[in-house]
């Protein structure tokens, strides 16, 4: 039986399934969806089963049954693989043991080296191959562009930063295995990281003897980037100010930015990858804005040109 309805369990898979053009068969979400308006607008009216950690399976099993008095098996759940986590598919699986004909898909839909893969089995799964190879097709032209444009060019070294919550002596970056180590060796940067666990925490001092050329900072926002500019400011003002900062040749230089997280994982990835080819080599030919205007296309978006998405600008 064919998929008639789904339930995804993260933005990336929500997106995923509405790029390929099956959004109106989504009938469940988590409240990471729901709390993002401006991007899945067309997913305001359904029903939320939990967070982005933690679901309601009794919640899930009721939506599947619907008027029923079973569940029809045209129903799948699609959530990260994460197999060691408690939000990962297989615990997603023994959630919903009590529940028959209720399909979990485990898809992690944000990693640069299985993205493409997993998109062609999502479009086999939701009788999408055309759609799905179409995305394949532009995705593989755009990240071609970049390899061609920064192949021989000096390597400079990155530092990137998701988050300064733990202070400046316990900083969330990212190292091997991690989705944004592989984005920015393909955009031309070495990631200072590059040795370390996929997720560490840094310390600045250790920032600093590193000396990276380029700092990154990824900030989330449930908007589709910003309209107001002070609060990207103010972030990259409180890096360039850190103790020993003025040492740093990224600092010396005004090389420290500020990016918008959504365009660095899943499906629009390209996007992250094409901009940060420019910041890391400004030299290059490259238009990382017509790339998003062409990815917020296939979700029938309009490019909101009066909107930031790095800054400084470049």
């Amino acid at each position: 039986m064919s998929v008639a309805r789904i339930i995804v369990l993260n933005t990336d898979a929500a997106e995923a399934v509405e790029m390929l053009g099956a959004g109106e068969d989504i009938v469940g979400v988590t409240d990471s969806i729901s709390k993002k308006p401006a991007l899945f607008p067309n997913l305001l009216d359904c029903e939320v089963v939990g967070t982005w950690k933690e679901f309601d399976y009794e919640k899930i099993g009721s939506l599947a049954m619907g008027d029923s008095d079973q569940i029809v098996p045209n129903i799948i759940v699609i959530g990260y693989t994460y197999p060691d986590l408690p939000y990962g598919i297989y615990s997603v699986e023994r959630g919903l043991a009590p529940f028959e004909n209720i399909t979990a898909v485990g898809l992690d839909l944000y990693k640069q080296e299985t993205l493409k893969d997993e998109i062609r089995k999502l479009g086999i799964l939701l009788g999408r191959v055309e759609e799905a190879e179409a995305y394949c097709e532009w995705c593989d032209g755009k990240e071609d562009e970049v390899k061609s444009a920064v192949e021989g060019l000096p390597t400079p070294k990155v530092y990137i930063e998701s988050s300064s919550k733990g202070g400046i002596g316990s900083l969330s970056s990212y190292g091997d295995g991690s989705a944004l180590n592989d984005l920015c060796r393909i955009a031309g940067g070495e990631n200072i990281g590059s040795d370390l666990v996929k997720y560490p925490k840094v310390d600045w001092e250790w920032v600093v003897s590193e000396n990276p050329d380029v700092i990154l900072k990824i900030k989330s926002i449930s908007d589709l980037g910003w309209s107001d500019v002070s609060e990207l400011e103010a972030e990259r003002s409180e890096i360039m100010t850190r103790p020993g900062a003025e040492e740093i040749s990224a600092v010396q230089n005004g090389k420290v930015y500020v990016c918008y997280w959504g365009m660095h994982f899943g499906l629009d990835s390209v996007v992250g990858l094409t901009y940060w080819s420019r910041i890391f080599h400004p030299e290059v030919d490259l238009d990382p804005e017509m790339v998003h205007q062409e990815y917020l296309a296939r979700l029938d978006f309009e490019y909101p040109g009066e909107r930031v998405f790095v800054r400084p600008e470049i």
